[in-house]
Formats: C-alpha cells, structure tokens, sequence
C-alpha cells in the first residue's frame, strides 16, 4: 500500500521501460485504499481534494491550520506539532505491514513473503513560512524493515494480476516525493512538479483494499513503478466545478527503478516519457445522497519495448534466445474507473451521516490497442458494504472479480519459454479470472487491517517465464495493517 501493490521488476531478464519527462503539475495520493478515513500518509493532491477517494496521505486542511478550538491533535507531541502547523509544518508517519502467501495457486505455490514500509512526510505551507501564496513544498521518504521473501515473491506466483506481488527493495531506504505545488485562480488550478509518482494522479483505485486493486494495464503496458518509487514528473489538474476535473502530466520512464536512491539525480537510465490525461468527475456522502465517481484516462509511453513473440529475424523470441529481440516504439491505452453509491439504508433520509450503510458498486475497464504489449484488456469489477453497522462506521466488506486478456502471440511466447525450460509448453490461456472477498476493518486509534483472499484461474508466468512449472489455480491471501503512527504519537492530526 504505500507501495501500494504493484510489481516492478519482472523476474524475466525483460528490461522493461522507463524514461524522463516534464511538464505541468498537481498533486493526489498512492495506489492505496480510497477510503477517506484510511490511514494518513503522504502529501496532500490536488486531484485527491477534487475526487475525495485517494489512499494514504497526509491531511490538506491540517496544513499551516493552526487548532481552532477543536482538538485535532492528539498524543504526547501534539503541542509540538500544532505548533508547528501554525508555522507552516506539517508532519507524518505511517506504517504499513503486509503480508502475502500462495497456499496453492502460481508457479512455486506454498510461499511466503513480508514487507514493512515506514513513511515520512513533511508538507510545508509557503504562504505562511515565505508569504508565497498558493505554494507547498512536499517531501516523503520510505524506510524499509522486515523483509522476507520480497525478491523471489513475484517469481514464485508469476502472474500478472492476483494478489500483491510486493517489489524488491533492494536499498533500506528509498526517496517517494520531493515537490513543489502552486495553487492558483482560488486553488482551482494545482501545478506540481519534482520526484513525484503518476499513480498519486491518474486512474485511481475505486475499490477498498490497498493490496489488489491496481490496473494491470497502467502498471504493467504502461511502465508505471511501484509508487514509491518516485520519478520525475509534473502534472497539472483543474477544477472545472466542485465536481469536475481535469489533468494532463508527463513523468519520467526509469529503468531499474528499485535499484536507485532516488537521489541519483543525473544517474538514473532514462528510457521514455510517460503522458497522461484525464478527466472526471466525483461526489461524496457530503453532496449527495448517492455519490460517485468516474474518470476517463488515457497514457502513451515514448519508450522502447521488447516484441510480445519476434527476434528481429522473425522468429519466437523463447525459441531463438541468441537472436536480438524485436524492439516496438512508444504503447498507449485508456483507463474507464467508475464506483457508485447504489444502496443505503436510510434512502439518504439522514444527509449528515457521512458513512451511512450502503453498498457500493464499481468496475475499471482498460484497454490497449497496441497488439505487441502483453495485455490487451483488463477489467474488474466488485461490490462493497460499507459501515454495516453503525457502531463501527469505517468497517467495509467486498466481493470483486477481475479478468484479463493477453495478447495471442504473448500467451504463445510464454508456452515456448515454458517448453525451453523443461516444461511440457503449449500457449497459455488468453483469458483469466480471479475471484475476491476482502475487508477494511477499524481497530481503534486510526490503525486499520485489510484481509484479502484471491481464488486465480488460468493464472499466467509473466514474471517468472523462464520456468518448467505451468501457473496453477487456486488461492492466495493478504494481509494488511495500516498504523497511523503519527497521529498516535501526536505528530499528525487524528
């Protein structure tokens, strides 16, 4: 979740992607949880105050917001803190802890793995501490603990799409975002620029779980890193009305990307730009009695890519592996996320409850028009209960499906490199399914915990090819604990 989920290195020697760009700015939050009340973790967006649905980050109202007479913070530093915010500082720290394991489904199944991501934030109010008005600067930085098993995860399922293949950190620490923001025409217009991510941005998740609601084909056609692995990149959003937006932004294309610092500037490999555009629209329990949100995305990547089959003479890339393969220029495709409010058990009598029982629909639709990139399409769509029961409003329940075409001739690159391998080869299958039920539930004190179990059909090897083993169905489960350890210890409000 903050690394919020998904892969980055592909266990194959494909070295897939990634190059500079510039232009424009904005800012949102992480491939994380959309709910609202989720943990706190990284600089406040532009885009994430227009949709109201972004995942962890940090409070935009608590910055340089000195207290007003309610008690936002809470906590042995909270003196510090308020003042602090009052002259234009804004702190946080959030933990997130995940846990993964295949009982029966992927390539290798009956593996484990771990991963604890620390984040720490600042967000710095420019108008207070240098009079520069509508300007913030944001910083983030991830520290790495507990891992096990975070390299060979990926290789041991294989697949695209189920679960959280979590991205190999190699480094104990890695930087996330270092931004400048400017807010004009009334914080209408929000421009940032620096190491930033697309994923704070673009296509946001529209389910309740951090760990497997992500969009294979933005991560994967598209080149995007884990996000937390920020690059450089700007992005520009603009709210049309209280409701409605649009955005456009260009990021860097960097290969390798978990083997940086990300303080390496001038040294990263820089293979492409990474544009995007998107507009939408988005309401909440605070407008309407049945809120929703959609958005409509579309991306192209300047970079070189591998042939799904072809060396350049023609021939399967598995079968020939001394042939140089075939290089394809630039991919692109289009995102549809859409969620709905379409139940609530008050028939919106009580419009000031703002996490009334209901239930939620939502689907994310992508395709890729581009036949020599592995996906084609990918769409998923599911259900949530939220707040069942009102004594425990921040508790959610769902059920989701997902399913995925590739392309012809990747399913038959994969069968050859199967059948190199040892394995008894054939084409994989085009088409897969993936069943889930998943949960955010409240533990007290901000921390919340998020079990997700995956029942994969007509799995495939994406990120481990080179094997004699054919993906297996069955299942695969997840667990996440969010701590907001800032506002525990005062530091943030909550």
């Amino acid at each position: 979740m903050i690394d919020p989920a998904t892969p980055t290195e592909a266990s194959t020697g494909t070295s897939m992607r990634r190059l500079l760009a510039a232009l424009m700015g904005s800012c949102l939050a992480c491939t994380l949880p959309p709910a609202i009340d989720a943990a706190q973790a990284q600089a406040p967006s532009a885009v994430e105050t227009f949709t109201g649905e972004a995942g962890p980050r940090t409070d935009a109202g608590a910055i340089g917001v000195a207290p007003d007479g309610t008690a936002k913070w809470h906590g042995p530093l909270a003196p510090y803190a308020a003042s602090l915010a009052t002259a234009g500082l804004s702190f946080d720290v959030n933990v997130y802890e995940y846990f993964f394991s295949n009982p029966s489904a992927g390539l290798r199944p009956g593996q484990l793995s771990n991963s604890t991501y620390n984040v720490l934030s600042l967000d710095a109010d420019l108008n207070t501490i240098a009079g520069i008005k509508g300007g913030y600067f944001h910083f983030a930085q991830t520290f790495f603990s507990l891992r096990w098993n975070n390299r060979n995860m990926d290789g041991d399922v294989g697949d695209t799409t189920v679960g959280y293949q979590p991205t190999f950190n190699r480094d104990f620490a890695r930087l996330s975002i270092l931004t400048y923001e400017q807010r004009l025409l009334d914080d209408r217009l929000a421009i940032e620029v620096g190491r930033t991510h697309p994923n704070r941005y673009y296509a946001l998740p529209p389910c309740q779980s951090s760990v497997s609601c992500f969009q294979d084909i933005l991560q994967i056609n598209a080149g995007v890193t884990s996000p937390l692995y920020g690059v450089w990149g700007a992005n520009a959003a603009y709210k049309i009305s209280p409701e409605d937006y649009i955005q456009a932004g260009a990021f860097a294309v960097t290969g390798r990307a978990n083997f940086s610092s990300g303080y390496d500037f001038g040294h990263e490999p820089l293979n492409g730009a990474l544009v995007l555009a998107e507009i939408g629209r988005s309401t909440t329990f605070a407008s309407q009695a049945y809120p929703g949100r959609v958005a409509l995305t579309g991306f192209y990547n300047t970079a070189d890519h591998e042939d799904n089959f072809k060396t350049v003479f023609g021939r399967s890339k598995a079968l020939n592996p001394a042939d140089p393969v075939l290089q394809r220029s630039g991919t692109s495709g289009v995102i549809l996320t859409a969620s709905q409010v379409v139940w609530r058990a008050d028939d919106g009598a009580d419009a000031a409850n703002l996490n009334p029982t209901s239930i939620q629909a939502y689907t994310s639709l992508a395709y890729a028009p581009d036949p020599t990139i592995p996906i084609r399409w990918n769409a998923f769509a599911g259900l949530t209960l939220q707040s069942p029961d009102q004594s425990r409003p921040l508790d959610r329940y769902g059920v989701k499906v997902n399913w995925q075409r590739i392309a012809a001739d990747y399913a038959q690159f994969l069968g050859d490199a199967n059948l190199v391998s040892g394995g008894p080869g054939g084409a994989y299958s085009r088409d897969k399914l993936v069943f889930e039920a998943n949960a955010h539930l409240a533990l007290g004190k901000g921390i919340f915990f998020e079990p997700v179990v995956q029942y994969l059909v007509n799995g495939n090897s994406f990120w481990n090819p080179y094997t004699p083993n054919r993906s297996k169905d069955g299942f695969y489960v997840g667990a996440t604990l969010i701590v907001p350890l800032g506002s525990i210890l005062g530091l943030a409000p909550g």
